[in-house]
């Protein structure tokens, strides 16, 4: 779900920013009152861009709480199976390291 709210939000930053660009470089070749028109409205698309992009950051941070809150409640109430994962990621990395070092010589 967080992963769909996030690609959406990102969708629609980048379709708001492309076409604050395009109305930007539209203003840059028009002259007069409409050229003033389409750069308050470039700059408001960028404007609002800005904010989904704050927006994004918040959904992240509180995500990423969440997470932390989780796996912390998690190995408080299983102590032993997280030592236990800890240590076979551990040894899987340190095996992968080492024939990796092997093979370069």
């Amino acid at each position: 779900m967080f992963g769909s709210n996030i690609s959406t939000a990102g969708n629609e930053m980048k379709s708001m920013i492309n076409e604050a660009e395009r109305t930007l470089n539209e203003a840059k070749t028009t002259t007069g009152e409409k050229a003033e028109e389409l750069r308050k409205k470039g700059l408001d698309l960028l404007s609002s861009s800005i904010c989904k992009a704050q927006e994004l950051e918040k959904m992240a941070i509180t995500s990423a709480k969440d997470a932390a809150a989780s796996t912390d409640k998690y190995v408080h109430q299983n102590p032993w199976s997280s030592i236990a994962v800890s240590g076979v990621v551990g040894a899987g990395i340190g095996m992968v390291l080492g024939m990796a070092i092997a093979n370069r010589r």
